[in-house]
């Protein structure tokens, strides 16, 4: 029996680090000092606005613990910082934690997300996990940069209460032999046409991928969306056999290309990305292209039609794109799922099975 329980506390400890990491590379920590002030001023937001003159905060930690007890309402957090040109690989990302009850994010003085509603009609998202991609556009690389938060509190804590707080990268993104992360065409139509290759989205709206559509301010949404992008392969990639990768979605998913269904959520139950207990928005997508069906000179189209049973909806994080059999073996590899309560159970009662049997 000492062998067995020293062979689970070796499991379990092996297992925990990965229970709470972080999907993000750090580039920048945000963790520390933060300016702030209550109140509510959108001037607040430029990202050369003066705020020599604001109280100091620790984030991530609740504003009522650092003299602002019983407060509720509106306040600001900026930071200014730098991120060098030369430390990541691929798109950037903010990760801000949890913010307690609404937020709206300012990168250089550009709205770049938000969850939750403002009063009048407010909605808290005080349990969401905030991710918001950083437009490359908007970066001043090796340069100064400022970030400002517009947060409500309804009532109760307040401010950015837990962490981690980073701007960091995807490291599965230098897995991606072509990205297709990025602005696709979006609509809350359910047509069944809306997968043909030659349906008319010119009238649809954009929406960044990946991140969830709750934080690019379709606010208030559960059901049926449309994803709609294309393409032109390049021609490195004509001969391979190639797999598309959606990251993952929230909540479910059919995926066509070209017109042709070539997956859906269900698909991934029985593959290393089956995740037990965690749910279909955190379980990765990624499906076979069949042979012959992608277009090697011309237009291909990718069309991702997602149900969203409630809370935050969309292809919510990435990588996506397209990605060599070689390349998704090492994706697979890095990224299969034992790191839910469910797998781990099921790891503990099968090493149970073998000392007892």
């Amino acid at each position: 029996m000492k062998n067995v329980i020293t062979l689970l506390t070796f499991f379990m400890m092996a297992v925990a680090p990965s229970l709470s990491a972080s999907g993000l590379k750090a580039v920048v920590n945000l963790n520390g000092q933060w300016k702030f002030a209550i109140g509510d001023d959108m001037a607040w937001a430029q990202r050369n606005f003066n705020d020599s003159d604001w109280d100091m905060v620790f984030a991530p930690s609740k504003w009522e613990d650092q003299g602002y007890v019983g407060y509720d309402g509106y306040a600001w957090y900026r930071k200014t910082l730098k991120l060098p040109s030369t430390s990541y690989n691929g798109s950037l990302y903010i990760n801000l934690g949890k913010i307690d009850d609404v937020n709206e994010v300012y990168f250089n003085g550009v709205r770049i997300g938000q969850m939750g509603k403002f009063p009048p009609r407010f909605e808290t998202a005080y349990n969401a996990q905030l991710v918001y991609p950083i437009p490359e556009a908007l970066i001043n690389f090796d340069g100064e940069n400022t970030l400002a938060i517009r947060i409500y509190d309804e009532t109760m804590d307040g401010g950015i209460v837990g962490g981690p707080l980073v701007i960091g990268y995807d490291p599965n993104v230098r897995l991606l032999s072509y990205d297709l992360s990025g602005t696709w065409r979006f609509s809350f139509k359910n047509y069944k046409n809306c997968r043909d290759t030659g349906y008319d989205d010119s009238g649809w709206r954009t929406i960044r991928v990946p991140a969830s559509w709750e934080s690019q301010g379709f606010n208030n949404y559960d059901g049926f969306a449309w994803y709609r992008k294309s393409f032109e392969l390049p021609e490195e990639l004509a001969e391979q056999k190639l797999y598309l990768v959606l990251g993952k979605i929230d909540d479910k998913d059919k995926v066509f290309l070209n017109g042709k269904q070539i997956g859906e959520y269900k698909d991934m139950y029985d593959t290393p990305f089956g995740n037990g207990y965690n749910g279909t928005w955190q379980m990765r997508r990624a499906y076979k292209i069949p042979k012959d069906l992608l277009i090697a000179k011309g237009i291909n189209t990718v069309a991702v039609v997602v149900y969203d049973e409630g809370g935050m909806g969309g292809i919510h994080e990435g990588p996506v794109g397209l990605m060599t059999k070689e390349n998704f073996e090492v994706y697979v590899q890095e990224n299969e799922e034992p790191d839910t309560f469910y797998n781990h159970i099921s790891f503990i009662g099968f090493v149970l099975s073998e000392i007892f049997d």
